[in-house]
């Protein structure tokens, strides 16, 4: 009997290697494939009990203690004095969402914050390695799927290499989002991913459902080529076949 040849071997080897991986992987990919599927049939508000369950701020009461600059008709969510830019400021923050810095002792109204104070903020929270404010600008609107409010809010774009951009919201002074070329990739990355090439966060489009269940179809079937591949079945089939 002949010897096989080398590259009969490799050919057998290869064909082995690649059915039982292919168990193994199309496996996880049955379940990326099936559970993305599942995943595009929910409602994100019924995930997140948006529908049952009431995020709003609740009012102050009438009599609760304030500063005495404070005037409370019923409007107030909460009033809070914080540090900012290593300063004491007090945050009064209503109902309806907007909030305003004040001096704690005269309650003189801080907020919106300038694009010095906006800077000094960004400087201290910058801890990698030294650089300095390329540009500033105040925005009132969305830019891309960098930052989406609240509005108005200065964006601060560092000197460094990946050019790093915060975003800080004028009437509180908090920073809201920290983007770069890092978190770019992989935002674009992302809307490949879940087929959402805008706004990067439907995950419950048609285009991502349709290739979800036809992705889960193709695993299935895969499976079922491969069990009739298998030599053992094969087999077992004739075997009850003949008898």
């Amino acid at each position: 009997m002949a010897t096989p040849s080398l590259k009969l071997r490799l050919h057998v080897l290869g064909s082995k290697i690649h059915k039982w991986l292919a168990i193994f992987v199309g496996l996880q990919v049955l379940l990326w494939m099936g559970t993305g599927a599942l995943m595009s049939f929910l409602d994100l508000e019924e995930v997140r009990s948006e529908h049952v369950v009431s995020r709003t701020s609740q009012a102050l009461p009438i009599d609760a203690s304030l500063p005495a600059w404070v005037e409370n008709r019923g409007s107030l969510a909460s009033v809070t004095t914080r540090s900012l830019d290593g300063k004491a400021v007090t945050e009064v923050r209503k109902v309806d969402g907007t909030v305003s810095l004040h001096d704690p002792s005269s309650g003189q109204k801080l907020s919106p914050i300038s694009a010095e104070a906006a800077k000094s903020i960004a400087l201290r929270a910058w801890t990698g390695p030294r650089t300095t404010i390329a540009a500033t600008r105040i925005i009132d609107e969305p830019v891309g799927t960098e930052f989406r409010g609240p509005f108005p809010a200065w964006q601060i774009t560092y000197g460094d290499e990946a050019s790093t951009r915060i975003y800080i919201d004028a009437s509180s002074g908090t920073i809201g989002a920290a983007r770069s070329d890092t978190w770019r990739l992989f935002d674009f990355i992302w809307g490949l991913h879940i087929m959402d090439w805008t706004e990067r966060d439907r995950i419950n489009s048609w285009w991502l459902l349709l290739f979800g269940i036809g992705g889960t179809i193709i695993a299935l079937s895969g499976f079922v080529l491969l069990a009739n591949r298998m030599p053992r079945i094969r087999r077992r089939t004739k075997r009850q076949k003949a008898a």
